[in-house]
């Protein structure tokens, strides 16, 4: 019995170092928002519930490596506590910025969120409230800059009938970026035409500071001739 209560302590304490070893492996982190009305119902729909907004919305908030590759899948060391977690006050804080524009219940996907990726950033955010928080704060330095820039300004705006050059979206989201370089993908109509689509924003590991994106996360980026940025059709 005593040598099978050190072998699952030796096996605890091995499961604690691969845990350990994914997070810690975190060479950036990416804040990830959608373009809803692209995400919705252009090239791709996926059934949105409801009219979307006329905004951007988070996507994924996830660590990478130094090549930009996603960590995801790590293990959570704890049983979590999810009424505890979403209690009313996180819940309407992540509803402003990360809503289910989907079916899907909204508690569920921050939960599916957490699960797959904040789980590979412990290392930094050791509870899903300190990794939702930092989303929180994350959007509240720049959500604001990205919608004015982008979408409240006299230069760019939401229409089915207008298009803005590579040069002209990317320049847009640099103002928000302190001039650090970021990524964005479209969806294809044609050759030569797409709609806006995701935004990444890339961060230091412990999403303080903006960094450049990584070379491969920035061959990415949309480079057709001309991008529609659609707006929602109204209810």
């Amino acid at each position: 019995m005593k040598m099978n209560n050190v072998s699952l302590l030796f096996l605890s304490h091995l499961t604690l170092f691969f845990i350990c070893a994914c997070s810690q492996n975190i060479a950036q982190t990416q804040f990830v928002y959608k373009w809803s009305e692209t995400y919705c119902n252009k090239d791709t729909p996926v059934g949105c519930k409801q009219t979307p907004p006329l905004k951007f919305t988070l996507n994924g908030f996830w660590g990478t490596d130094p090549n930009g590759n996603i960590h995801q899948g790590c293990r959570d060391p704890e049983t979590r506590d999810w009424n505890r977690v979403f209690d009313t006050a996180m819940v309407s804080k992540l509803t402003l910025f990360w809503p289910s524009l989907t079916r899907q219940d909204p508690k569920d996907m921050w939960k599916e969120a957490w699960n797959t990726y904040g789980t590979c950033t412990i290392s930094r955010f050791k509870t899903p409230t300190q990794y939702f928080n930092r989303a929180s704060r994350l959007d509240s330095e720049i959500g604001d800059l990205l919608q004015s820039h982008l979408i409240n300004s006299n230069g760019i705006v939401p229409c089915d009938s207008a298009t803005y050059s590579n040069v002209e979206i990317l320049n847009s989201f640099k103002q928000v970026s302190n001039n650090k370089d970021v990524s964005f993908t479209c969806k294809d109509i044609n050759t030569t035409h797409a709609y806006l689509n995701q935004v990444t924003f890339c961060y230091t590991n412990d999403a303080k500071n903006f960094v450049d994106c990584p070379t491969s996360v920035t061959n990415k980026r949309c480079r057709v001739q001309n991008i529609i940025v659609p707006r929602p059709s109204p209810p």
